[in-house]
Order: C-alpha cells, then sequence, then structure tokens
C-alpha cells in the first residue's frame, strides 16, 4: 500500500500534558474533543478505506511544561536528556490513554499518523521517545523530523509548523537538536522560548492560569511589560529585547517599550548601587558577561537583557523583580500618533499573522506549490496566494486570546482560563482529478 494517502487532515498546536492532575496540560479535552474527532475520521468511507493520514503538525505534546521535576536544569544551553523526556512523555501516556488508545485504532484500519516535532516537542527526536510512542500508537506511527517543510503530494502541498521563522523559538540545529557537547550526557538544544517558559511561565501560570495559553511567548512578554501594577514591566522587556521577533515599523516605532529601556539603562549609569547588585548576583550565580572587559555600567540594552535573563531562574523572582524595578505608566504612549502599549501588544500578536502569511508565500513563489500549512501562531488563518495558492493556519486546540485595537490586557484578566475561547480547526487536502488539489479548513467544535 503507498505510503501517501488520498486525504490529509493537518491539526496543530494541542499541547497535550499530563491530565486533569497536572498544569501543564493546555489542550481541550472536557469533552473528549480530540478523541471524538479521530473517532468520526476513521468512521468516514475513506478513514474505514485506510485512505486518511492524520498530520499533527507540531506541539502536539507539552514537553516544555509537563512533570516539571523531571527536567534537571543545568545549564541554560541545554534542554531534555533522553531519560527526562522519556519522564515527561510517560506523564502525558498516562494522563490521557484514551487519546493514544483512539490513534491506535485509527491506524488499525490503514490510516497513517504522522507526528511532527515543533518547538514544545522537540523531544520527539530521541529515539526512546519514538519507540515509546510506537509501543502505544502502532509500528506504523511516523515522524518527521530534521527539516523545516515537509511535502506531500509532489511538493504540492507543503507544511512546517512555523516556529523555524520566529527568532524565540528558533533552533540553530533543526536537522538534529540532540547535542554531544553537554556535560556528563547528550541533551537536546535549548531555545529561547523554552528557556523562558521554565525559568518564569511556568512559575506563573500558579497564579494566572491562561499566561501560559499565550504562545508564542512573545504574546505572553507583550502583556507582561504593559501591565504596571503587577510589576512585571522588566520581565516583558528583557524576554521581548533578548529574542525580539516582532516588526513594529507599521507603528512607527523601533523597539518595545522605549521607556522599560530607558529607565534601566539610565539606572546603570547612575546608579552605582544598581550596578554593583548586579554584579554580586552574576558572581553568585556563576554567570559570565558577555563584554567582561567593559564596565557594567557601560553594557548596551542588548547585554543588559541577556544577563537579566540568565539570572531569572537562579534568582528568586520577587528579587529578580525588586532589583529590577521600573515604573511603567499605564497611559503612557510611543512617538506622536499616540501609541498606547496595548497597542504595541496588539501589533506584535497581528505581525505574527502576517509573518507566516510572508512566509507562505515565499515557499510558494520558491517551490510553485497548490497549497501552504502552518501553525505555531495560534491564530486560524486563511489567505489565497496569488490566483491558484492557498495558505491555511487551523490555529491551535487550545483556548486562545485574539486581542482587538486598544484593549487592555493584564495579568489579572489571565486568572480565570474558563473565560476564554477556543476554535478547534482541521485543513483537508485531498487530491482530486489531474492531481488537482482540493484544500479546505473546518471547524470541528468552538466555544464562544
Amino acid at each position: 500500500m503507498s505510503t501517501e494517502r488520498e486525504n490529509i487532515l493537518i491539526i496543530s498546536d494541542l499541547h497535550i500534558g499530563g491530565g486533569v492532575n497536572d498544569p501543564g496540560d493546555d489542550h481541550i479535552y472536557q469533552n473528549q474533543q480530540f478523541v471524538h474527532f479521530i473517532e468520526g475520521e476513521a468512521n468516514t468511507h475513506a478513514g474505514r478505506e485506510g485512505r486518511l493520514e492524520l498530520y499533527i503538525n507540531g506541539d502536539f505534546l507539552e514537553f516544555a511544561q509537563v512533570n516539571q521535576q523531571a527536567f534537571k536544569h543545568a545549564s541554560d544551553d541545554y534542554w531534555c536528556s533522553e531519560s527526562e523526556s522519556l519522564s515527561k512523555l510517560n506523564t502525558i501516556l498516562a494522563g490521557h490513554p484514551d487519546i493514544f488508545k483512539e490513534l491506535a485504532e485509527f491506524q488499525k484500519l490503514g490510516n497513517l499518523v504522522t507526528i511532527a516535532a515543533g518547538n514544545h516537542d522537540v523531544d520527539l527526536y530521541w529515539p526512546a521517545v519514538q519507540n515509546r510512542l510506537r509501543e502505544v500508537v502502532g509500528q506504523d506511527l511516523r515522524f518527521e523530523l530534521g527539516q523545516q517543510w515537509v511535502e506531500r503530494y509532489n511538493g504540492s502541498l507543503q507544511i512546517a509548523h512555523g516556529h523555524m521563522s520566529d527568532q524565540a523559538n528558533l533552533f540553530k540545529h533543526w536537522d538534529n537538536p540532540i547535542l554531544n557537547d553537554a556535560p556528563n550526557e547528550k541533551r537536546l538544544e535549548m531555545c529561547p522560548g523554552t528557556l523562558f517558559m521554565v525559568k518564569f511561565v511556568n512559575k506563573l501560570e500558579k497564579e494566572y492560569p491562561f499566561a501560559d495559553n499565550l504562545l508564542p511567548v512573545t504574546k505572553l512578554a507583550s502583556v507582561l511589560w504593559h501591565d504596571d501594577k503587577c510589576k512585571f514591566a522588566a520581565v516583558g522587556w528583557m524576554f521581548m529585547e533578548f529574542a525580539f521577533t516582532t516588526s513594529l515599523t507599521v507603528l512607527g516605532t523601533p523597539a518595545p517599550n522605549e521607556t522599560v529601556r530607558t529607565q534601566l539603562i539610565r539606572k546603570l549609569r547612575r546608579d552605582k548601587c544598581f550596578a554593583k547588585r548586579i554584579e554580586q548576583e552574576l558572581e553568585r550565580h556563576k554567570v559570565s558577561r558577555l563584554a567582561p572587559k567593559t564596565p557594567l555600567c557601560e553594557a548596551d540594552s542588548r547585554e543588559l537583557a541577556a544577563l537579566m535573563f540568565a539570572l531569572l531562574g537562579p534568582m528568586e523572582i520577587d528579587a529578580w523583580r525588586v532589583l529590577f524595578d521600573v515604573q511603567v505608566p499605564a497611559s503612557y504612549t510611543l512617538g506622536s500618533d499616540d501609541i498606547t502599549l496595548s497597542a504595541l501588544a496588539v501589533a506584535g500578536f497581528d505581525d505574527g499573522k502576517q509573518s507566516l502569511r510572508s512566509v507562505a508565500q515565499r515557499r510558494v513563489d520558491e517551490t510553485k506549490a497548490k497549497v501552504v500549512v502552518m501553525g505555531h501562531t495560534h491564530q486560524p488563518d486563511t489567505k489565497c496566494l496569488g490566483s491558484d495558492a492557498m495558505y491555511y493556519n487551523p490555529g491551535c486546540w487550545t483556548r486562545y486570546l485574539e486581542l482587538k485595537s486598544e484593549q487592555k490586557v493584564t495579568l489579572d484578566d489571565l486568572r480565570d482560563e474558563s473565560r476564554y475561547p477556543y476554535q478547534l480547526n482541521v485543513v483537508r487536502v485531498s487530491r482530486g482529478e489531474c492531481g488537482r488539489l482540493n484544500s479546505c479548513m473546518t471547524c470541528f467544535d468552538r466555544w464562544d
């Protein structure tokens, strides 16, 4: 039987964790939505004849947040070892046995299940993780690893998760992120977004459960650096400066949250006690400077953000916030166009969608593809690319936040995740007459 099926179902960003007892589980499962989706597809005419491929386009499994104690954070450079990733996977399998049982039944009919890695489940590269998943889903389970783009139908369909176009979640070694230079044992590469989750977001969600749903993490950073009441502006600025991905030129401003940058740099230049305290913390936590021959008080904003990021985690968060405390007026505006910080956050959200549209257009131009599908942004999107190509982003199978113009969102708004909607989409692609692709995006379930 051919390994390529006539019909491909593409979903993305489920972020499945350890179930009801694990705070790192964000996907919508209260009514067994994913299980019912698989059951329904298996019972279609094509499903019963084994003519379907279910393609899970990245961030299927929430390794970054599940079973947090399994990860031994010895260095900011490295993510999990193989044994740590396997421990996390076993927590996920135990939390949702119904999902993996249904995937196994789906494959028994001759259908294919393909799992592509995203930035939250780079752990899929480990052979032990792959073998364990095949034990429960079936030996025919396929993985797409090591390349940014995956092709189907002789290249007419192009699929990518999308994180490799996001500097905050970019991997330098996506072809093989298993690093041999880690001390003691092999470990996975750590991208900035996962490091921010480990150091800050996982702790934050205990008080603000919806905070971890703001993915990519640049969305959360946008909220943080304009929420003065909770004193997290410095955290947000630090991350946006450290791994900034969003172009704000559309708003006529060159960089995010200039007021935070200005205050921190001014304090570093003028306050000897502030610089001395930073030096003490760097020494205490054995953090090296990028430019050790230059006095700390002369560091630029990029190095300051990097040092702040290095200290986030080793220091207690309250002590970190006191050290880097800044005051940001809630009504602060940038430029002559009365641009509020809320507007900047909105622009950051919108730019993620526009960015992937541009990536999809370039892919069509390069390959002459007829259909391009991406994920990562958690924002559903459909766009005609030229006269005969289509771009789809099914969004996520979690709750989401879509900011409207001038809408202010603070951390307090993230305490109750049940208030946020969800829309569970699937992109359907099939080969029609003369090899022409038919495609559409449909909604399996939603709550507004």
